[in-house]
Protein backbone atom coordinates (compact mmCIF):
# COMPACT_ATOMS: atom_id res chain seq x y z
CA UNK A 1 0.00 0.00 0.00
CA UNK A 2 1.31 3.41 -0.95
CA UNK A 3 2.15 6.12 1.56
CA UNK A 4 -0.57 8.29 0.06
CA UNK A 5 -3.10 5.59 0.86
CA UNK A 6 -2.00 5.57 4.51
CA UNK A 7 -2.28 9.34 4.57
CA UNK A 8 -5.84 9.21 3.22
CA UNK A 9 -6.83 6.56 5.77
CA UNK A 10 -5.25 8.63 8.56
CA UNK A 11 -7.12 11.75 7.45
CA UNK A 12 -10.36 9.81 7.17
CA UNK A 13 -9.99 8.66 10.79
CA UNK A 14 -8.65 11.83 12.40
CA UNK A 15 -10.55 14.54 10.49
CA UNK A 16 -13.96 13.76 12.06
CA UNK A 17 -12.31 13.74 15.49
CA UNK A 18 -10.70 17.12 14.82
CA UNK A 19 -14.03 18.54 13.66
CA UNK A 20 -15.84 17.22 16.75
CA UNK A 21 -13.19 18.65 19.08
CA UNK A 22 -13.31 22.00 17.25
CA UNK A 23 -17.10 22.17 17.46
CA UNK A 24 -17.08 21.25 21.17
CA UNK A 25 -14.42 23.86 21.94
CA UNK A 26 -16.35 26.47 19.96
CA UNK A 27 -19.56 25.64 21.85
CA UNK A 28 -17.71 25.76 25.16
CA UNK A 29 -16.19 29.17 24.42
CA UNK A 30 -19.54 30.47 23.21
CA UNK A 31 -21.36 29.15 26.26
CA UNK A 32 -18.78 30.73 28.56
CA UNK A 33 -19.20 34.07 26.82
CA UNK A 34 -22.98 33.82 27.10
CA UNK A 35 -22.76 32.81 30.75
CA UNK A 36 -20.55 35.81 31.53
CA UNK A 37 -22.95 38.08 29.65
CA UNK A 38 -26.04 36.82 31.46
CA UNK A 39 -24.26 36.94 34.82
CA UNK A 40 -23.33 40.57 34.19
CA UNK A 41 -26.93 41.39 33.27
CA UNK A 42 -28.15 39.68 36.45
CA UNK A 43 -25.57 41.47 38.62
CA UNK A 44 -26.59 44.86 37.21
CA UNK A 45 -30.25 44.05 37.85
CA UNK A 46 -29.38 43.08 41.42
CA UNK A 47 -27.47 46.32 42.04
CA UNK A 48 -30.40 48.38 40.74
CA UNK A 49 -32.88 46.43 42.87
CA UNK A 50 -30.86 46.92 46.07
CA UNK A 51 -30.46 50.63 45.40
CA UNK A 52 -34.11 51.27 44.59
CA UNK A 53 -35.68 49.14 47.31
CA UNK A 54 -33.75 50.84 50.13
CA UNK A 55 -35.77 53.51 51.86
CA UNK A 56 -34.46 55.70 54.66
CA UNK A 57 -37.04 57.08 57.02
CA UNK A 58 -37.33 58.42 60.52
CA UNK A 59 -36.99 55.66 63.08
CA UNK A 60 -40.00 54.40 64.98
CA UNK A 61 -39.31 55.02 68.65
CA UNK A 62 -41.62 52.15 69.57
CA UNK A 63 -39.21 49.75 67.88
CA UNK A 64 -35.50 49.70 68.63
CA UNK A 65 -34.09 48.03 65.54
CA UNK A 66 -30.58 48.00 66.95
CA UNK A 67 -29.06 49.44 63.79
CA UNK A 68 -29.73 52.83 62.23
CA UNK A 69 -28.25 55.59 60.15
CA UNK A 70 -26.21 58.53 61.43
CA UNK A 71 -29.12 60.92 61.93
CA UNK A 72 -31.50 58.77 63.93
CA UNK A 73 -32.56 56.96 60.77
CA UNK A 74 -33.09 53.30 59.99
CA UNK A 75 -32.95 51.33 56.78
CA UNK A 76 -36.31 50.13 55.58
CA UNK A 77 -36.88 48.23 52.35
CA UNK A 78 -39.75 48.18 49.89
CA UNK A 79 -39.93 44.57 48.70
CA UNK A 80 -42.24 45.27 45.76
CA UNK A 81 -39.98 48.02 44.43
CA UNK A 82 -36.99 45.68 44.70
CA UNK A 83 -38.63 42.89 42.69
CA UNK A 84 -40.03 45.24 40.04
CA UNK A 85 -36.69 46.99 39.60
CA UNK A 86 -34.87 43.67 39.25
CA UNK A 87 -37.15 42.53 36.43
CA UNK A 88 -37.31 45.93 34.70
CA UNK A 89 -33.52 46.07 34.50
CA UNK A 90 -33.45 42.54 33.06
CA UNK A 91 -36.06 43.51 30.45
CA UNK A 92 -34.07 46.59 29.38
CA UNK A 93 -30.71 44.85 29.13
CA UNK A 94 -32.17 41.86 27.27
CA UNK A 95 -34.08 44.16 24.89
CA UNK A 96 -37.53 42.75 25.65
CA UNK A 97 -38.98 45.71 27.56
CA UNK A 98 -42.62 46.24 26.61
CA UNK A 99 -43.01 42.77 25.08
CA UNK A 100 -45.48 41.31 27.60
CA UNK A 101 -45.21 37.74 26.30
CA UNK A 102 -41.40 37.78 26.39
CA UNK A 103 -41.38 39.36 29.83
CA UNK A 104 -43.78 36.74 31.18
CA UNK A 105 -41.73 33.95 29.60
CA UNK A 106 -38.48 35.28 31.11
CA UNK A 107 -40.05 35.31 34.57
CA UNK A 108 -40.43 31.53 34.35
CA UNK A 109 -36.63 31.27 34.35
CA UNK A 110 -36.51 33.19 37.63
CA UNK A 111 -38.06 30.59 39.95
CA UNK A 112 -37.69 32.64 43.13
CA UNK A 113 -36.61 35.99 44.55
CA UNK A 114 -36.23 36.47 48.31
CA UNK A 115 -36.41 39.86 50.00
CA UNK A 116 -34.54 39.23 53.24
CA UNK A 117 -35.78 41.81 55.76
CA UNK A 118 -34.78 42.57 59.35
CA UNK A 119 -37.51 40.40 60.91
CA UNK A 120 -38.78 38.20 58.08
CA UNK A 121 -38.52 37.18 54.44
CA UNK A 122 -40.84 37.75 51.48
CA UNK A 123 -40.71 35.48 48.46
CA UNK A 124 -41.62 36.55 44.94
CA UNK A 125 -42.48 33.54 42.79
CA UNK A 126 -44.56 32.61 39.77
CA UNK A 127 -48.29 32.17 40.27
CA UNK A 128 -51.16 31.59 37.88
CA UNK A 129 -54.00 34.06 37.47
CA UNK A 130 -56.84 34.65 35.02
CA UNK A 131 -56.78 37.56 32.58
CA UNK A 132 -59.22 38.86 29.98
CA UNK A 133 -57.40 39.19 26.66
CA UNK A 134 -58.06 41.55 23.74
CA UNK A 135 -60.68 39.17 22.33
CA UNK A 136 -62.67 39.34 25.54
CA UNK A 137 -61.96 35.74 26.49
CA UNK A 138 -60.36 34.55 29.71
CA UNK A 139 -56.87 33.09 29.60
CA UNK A 140 -54.45 31.78 32.20
CA UNK A 141 -51.31 33.83 32.75
CA UNK A 142 -48.25 33.25 34.91
CA UNK A 143 -46.59 36.12 36.70
CA UNK A 144 -44.29 36.80 39.64
CA UNK A 145 -46.28 37.69 42.75
CA UNK A 146 -44.83 38.85 46.08
CA UNK A 147 -46.03 36.68 48.96
CA UNK A 148 -46.65 37.66 52.59
CA UNK A 149 -43.78 38.08 55.00
CA UNK A 150 -42.65 34.91 56.79
CA UNK A 151 -41.18 35.73 60.15
CA UNK A 152 -38.07 34.03 61.53
CA UNK A 153 -40.07 31.96 63.98
CA UNK A 154 -38.96 29.39 66.52
CA UNK A 155 -41.20 27.48 68.95
CA UNK A 156 -40.20 25.68 72.12
CA UNK A 157 -41.95 24.25 75.17
CA UNK A 158 -41.01 23.95 78.82
CA UNK A 159 -41.88 20.60 80.37
CA UNK A 160 -41.73 19.28 83.93
CA UNK A 161 -40.52 15.86 85.01
CA UNK A 162 -41.12 15.58 88.74
CA UNK A 163 -39.35 18.57 90.25
CA UNK A 164 -37.10 19.18 87.24
CA UNK A 165 -37.80 21.49 84.31
CA UNK A 166 -36.37 21.41 80.80
CA UNK A 167 -37.12 22.82 77.34
CA UNK A 168 -37.73 21.03 74.04
CA UNK A 169 -38.13 22.18 70.46
CA UNK A 170 -41.70 22.58 69.22
CA UNK A 171 -44.76 21.38 71.11
CA UNK A 172 -44.65 17.73 72.24
CA UNK A 173 -47.72 15.52 71.81
CA UNK A 174 -47.52 14.31 75.37
CA UNK A 175 -45.87 15.13 78.67
CA UNK A 176 -46.37 17.63 81.42
CA UNK A 177 -46.18 20.88 79.44
CA UNK A 178 -45.71 23.93 81.63
CA UNK A 179 -45.71 26.57 78.87
CA UNK A 180 -45.28 26.99 75.13
CA UNK A 181 -43.31 29.81 73.56
CA UNK A 182 -42.98 31.39 70.12
CA UNK A 183 -39.99 33.58 69.36
CA UNK A 184 -39.63 35.81 66.31
CA UNK A 185 -35.95 36.46 65.65
CA UNK A 186 -34.35 39.43 63.90
CA UNK A 187 -30.96 40.10 62.36
CA UNK A 188 -29.63 41.06 65.76
CA UNK A 189 -30.52 39.78 69.24
CA UNK A 190 -33.82 41.67 69.42
CA UNK A 191 -36.81 39.29 69.57
CA UNK A 192 -40.58 39.29 69.90
CA UNK A 193 -41.86 36.71 72.38
CA UNK A 194 -45.34 35.31 73.00
CA UNK A 195 -46.80 32.07 74.28
CA UNK A 196 -49.16 30.33 76.68
CA UNK A 197 -48.67 29.61 80.39
CA UNK A 198 -50.49 26.40 81.32
CA UNK A 199 -49.68 26.85 85.00
CA UNK A 200 -51.66 30.11 85.09
CA UNK A 201 -53.97 29.08 82.22
CA UNK A 202 -53.41 32.35 80.38
CA UNK A 203 -51.63 33.84 77.40
CA UNK A 204 -48.13 35.18 77.90
CA UNK A 205 -48.07 38.90 77.16
CA UNK A 206 -46.40 39.66 73.82
CA UNK A 207 -43.19 41.57 74.40
CA UNK A 208 -40.12 42.64 72.42
CA UNK A 209 -36.68 42.73 74.04
CA UNK A 210 -33.07 41.69 73.65
CA UNK A 211 -32.51 38.01 74.34
CA UNK A 212 -30.04 38.57 77.18
CA UNK A 213 -31.91 41.53 78.72
CA UNK A 214 -32.39 40.20 82.27
CA UNK A 215 -34.86 42.98 83.08
CA UNK A 216 -37.34 41.91 80.40
CA UNK A 217 -36.67 38.30 79.43
CA UNK A 218 -38.24 36.55 82.42
CA UNK A 219 -41.25 35.35 80.41
CA UNK A 220 -39.08 32.99 78.34
CA UNK A 221 -39.37 30.61 81.33
CA UNK A 222 -43.02 31.36 82.17
CA UNK A 223 -44.58 28.72 84.40
CA UNK A 224 -41.34 27.64 86.10
CA UNK A 225 -41.78 28.18 89.83
CA UNK A 226 -38.81 26.32 91.31
CA UNK A 227 -35.35 27.55 92.28
CA UNK A 228 -34.18 26.12 88.95
CA UNK A 229 -35.79 29.03 87.03
CA UNK A 230 -32.67 31.22 86.87
CA UNK A 231 -30.53 28.33 85.64
CA UNK A 232 -33.07 27.31 83.00
CA UNK A 233 -33.42 30.93 81.83
CA UNK A 234 -29.65 31.19 81.45
CA UNK A 235 -29.64 27.99 79.38
CA UNK A 236 -32.47 29.28 77.20
CA UNK A 237 -30.73 32.60 76.60
CA UNK A 238 -27.63 30.74 75.40
CA UNK A 239 -29.74 28.41 73.27
CA UNK A 240 -31.66 31.25 71.61
CA UNK A 241 -28.47 33.18 70.88
CA UNK A 242 -26.91 30.06 69.36
CA UNK A 243 -29.79 29.11 67.06
CA UNK A 244 -30.82 32.59 65.84
CA UNK A 245 -28.81 32.53 62.62
CA UNK A 246 -29.73 28.94 61.77
CA UNK A 247 -33.46 29.70 62.25
CA UNK A 248 -33.20 32.69 59.89
CA UNK A 249 -31.25 30.71 57.27
CA UNK A 250 -33.63 27.74 57.54
CA UNK A 251 -36.66 30.01 57.10
CA UNK A 252 -35.24 31.71 54.02
CA UNK A 253 -34.00 28.43 52.55
CA UNK A 254 -37.31 26.63 53.12
CA UNK A 255 -39.34 29.39 51.49
CA UNK A 256 -36.99 29.58 48.50
CA UNK A 257 -36.93 25.80 48.08
CA UNK A 258 -40.72 25.59 48.00
CA UNK A 259 -40.95 28.41 45.45
CA UNK A 260 -38.34 26.82 43.17
CA UNK A 261 -40.12 23.45 43.27
CA UNK A 262 -43.52 25.05 42.51
CA UNK A 263 -42.04 26.75 39.48
CA UNK A 264 -41.57 23.42 37.71
CA UNK A 265 -45.33 23.03 37.23
CA UNK A 266 -45.69 26.44 35.60
CA UNK A 267 -42.60 25.90 33.46
CA UNK A 268 -43.88 22.57 32.13
CA UNK A 269 -47.17 24.22 31.18
CA UNK A 270 -45.17 26.72 29.10
CA UNK A 271 -43.20 23.94 27.37
CA UNK A 272 -39.97 24.35 29.34
CA UNK A 273 -38.37 20.95 29.96
CA UNK A 274 -35.65 22.15 32.34
CA UNK A 275 -36.10 20.92 35.93
CA UNK A 276 -35.64 23.77 38.40
CA UNK A 277 -33.96 22.87 41.69
CA UNK A 278 -32.73 24.75 44.73
CA UNK A 279 -28.92 25.16 44.44
CA UNK A 280 -27.23 22.80 46.87
CA UNK A 281 -24.56 25.26 48.00
CA UNK A 282 -26.87 28.16 48.75
CA UNK A 283 -27.56 27.37 52.42
CA UNK A 284 -23.92 27.86 53.42
CA UNK A 285 -23.75 31.10 51.47
CA UNK A 286 -26.87 32.36 53.23
CA UNK A 287 -25.04 32.80 56.51
CA UNK A 288 -23.11 35.72 55.02
CA UNK A 289 -26.27 37.17 53.44
CA UNK A 290 -28.36 37.46 56.61
CA UNK A 291 -26.00 39.95 58.26
CA UNK A 292 -27.97 42.76 56.57
CA UNK A 293 -31.26 43.17 54.77
CA UNK A 294 -31.02 42.33 51.08
CA UNK A 295 -32.26 40.34 48.12
CA UNK A 296 -31.52 36.87 46.72
CA UNK A 297 -32.48 35.73 43.22
CA UNK A 298 -32.08 32.54 41.20
CA UNK A 299 -32.03 32.41 37.40
CA UNK A 300 -31.98 28.94 35.88
CA UNK A 301 -32.70 27.00 32.70
CA UNK A 302 -31.73 29.55 30.01
CA UNK A 303 -29.86 27.70 27.26
CA UNK A 304 -26.28 28.96 26.79
CA UNK A 305 -24.50 26.95 24.12
CA UNK A 306 -24.15 23.36 25.24
CA UNK A 307 -25.42 23.89 28.82
CA UNK A 308 -27.96 25.81 30.91
CA UNK A 309 -27.53 28.94 32.97
CA UNK A 310 -27.73 28.29 36.71
CA UNK A 311 -27.09 31.65 38.35
CA UNK A 312 -27.37 32.90 41.92
CA UNK A 313 -27.32 36.59 42.73
CA UNK A 314 -27.12 38.33 46.09
CA UNK A 315 -27.47 41.98 47.00
CA UNK A 316 -27.21 43.59 50.42
CA UNK A 317 -28.73 46.90 51.46
CA UNK A 318 -26.02 47.49 54.03
CA UNK A 319 -26.25 50.16 56.67
CA UNK A 320 -23.39 52.62 56.49
CA UNK A 321 -23.12 53.23 60.21
CA UNK A 322 -24.85 51.95 63.30
CA UNK A 323 -26.54 54.22 65.78
CA UNK A 324 -24.12 55.33 68.46
CA UNK A 325 -25.30 56.00 72.00
CA UNK A 326 -22.58 58.08 73.70
CA UNK A 327 -21.80 57.90 77.42
CA UNK A 328 -21.39 60.70 79.95
CA UNK A 329 -20.93 60.93 83.72
CA UNK A 330 -22.04 63.94 85.79
CA UNK A 331 -19.64 66.68 86.85
CA UNK A 332 -20.08 70.00 88.68
CA UNK A 333 -21.69 71.63 85.61
CA UNK A 334 -24.05 68.76 84.74
CA UNK A 335 -27.78 69.39 84.96
CA UNK A 336 -28.56 65.72 85.56
CA UNK A 337 -26.63 63.98 88.33
CA UNK A 338 -26.61 60.51 86.78
CA UNK A 339 -24.77 58.49 84.17
CA UNK A 340 -26.43 59.08 80.79
CA UNK A 341 -26.31 57.87 77.22
CA UNK A 342 -27.08 60.22 74.32
CA UNK A 343 -28.04 59.81 70.68
CA UNK A 344 -26.72 63.24 69.66
CA UNK A 345 -23.22 64.57 70.37
CA UNK A 346 -24.64 68.06 69.94
CA UNK A 347 -26.84 67.50 73.00
CA UNK A 348 -26.05 70.29 75.56
CA UNK A 349 -25.83 67.76 78.39
CA UNK A 350 -23.38 65.63 76.41
CA UNK A 351 -21.14 68.59 75.63
CA UNK A 352 -21.00 69.56 79.31
CA UNK A 353 -20.61 66.05 80.78
CA UNK A 354 -18.52 64.14 78.23
CA UNK A 355 -15.32 62.45 79.40
CA UNK A 356 -12.62 62.57 76.76
CA UNK A 357 -10.93 59.30 77.75
CA UNK A 358 -14.16 57.34 78.30
CA UNK A 359 -13.68 53.71 77.16
CA UNK A 360 -15.80 52.58 75.49
CA UNK A 361 -17.17 55.91 74.30
CA UNK A 362 -20.44 54.52 72.95
CA UNK A 363 -22.72 51.49 72.46
CA UNK A 364 -24.68 50.50 69.35
CA UNK A 365 -28.01 49.68 71.01
CA UNK A 366 -30.04 51.00 73.91
CA UNK A 367 -29.83 47.69 75.75
CA UNK A 368 -26.03 47.67 75.46
CA UNK A 369 -25.87 51.29 76.59
CA UNK A 370 -28.02 50.68 79.67
CA UNK A 371 -25.90 47.75 80.87
CA UNK A 372 -22.47 49.06 79.82
CA UNK A 373 -19.46 49.31 82.12
CA UNK A 374 -17.04 52.10 81.15
CA UNK A 375 -13.88 53.71 82.47
CA UNK A 376 -12.61 57.27 82.39
CA UNK A 377 -11.09 60.15 84.31
CA UNK A 378 -13.42 62.33 86.38
CA UNK A 379 -12.24 64.85 88.97
CA UNK A 380 -8.66 63.85 88.15
CA UNK A 381 -9.32 60.28 89.18
CA UNK A 382 -9.66 57.09 87.15
CA UNK A 383 -13.15 55.72 87.75
CA UNK A 384 -15.49 52.93 86.64
CA UNK A 385 -19.01 53.91 85.50
CA UNK A 386 -22.03 51.67 85.16
CA UNK A 387 -25.80 52.03 85.15
CA UNK A 388 -26.56 54.47 82.29
CA UNK A 389 -29.94 56.13 81.68
CA UNK A 390 -31.37 57.77 78.53
CA UNK A 391 -30.69 61.48 78.39
CA UNK A 392 -33.88 63.49 79.08
CA UNK A 393 -32.77 66.16 76.59
CA UNK A 394 -31.88 64.28 73.40
CA UNK A 395 -34.24 61.41 74.32
CA UNK A 396 -32.48 58.44 72.65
Amino acid sequence: MKITDFALIFMAITLPMIIIVYVNVSFTIKSQELEMYYQKVVDIAMEDAVYEMKEVENSDKEIDYGYSGTSNKKVNINAEVGVNTFFNTLYKNLNIEGNESAESYLQLFVPAIAIVDYNGVQISSNQEFQKINENGTEETMTKHVLGPKRYYTYTYSIIRNGLEYSYVDGVPNSGNIVSTHTVEFTMDDYITHRGYNYTEDEDIITQSFYIDDAKNNREITAGVVSSEEAKLRSELVTHLLDIRKSVIVDTVTKELNQAVNRNNRYARSAGITYTFAFPATTQDEMYSVIENVGIVAFIQGISIGNKYLNSKAYGVASVEQKTRFYFTAPNDKSKYKMNLYHKDIECPEYRISKINDMVPKYATSKQQAATAVTRGTLFDKKQVFQGFYPCPLCNP
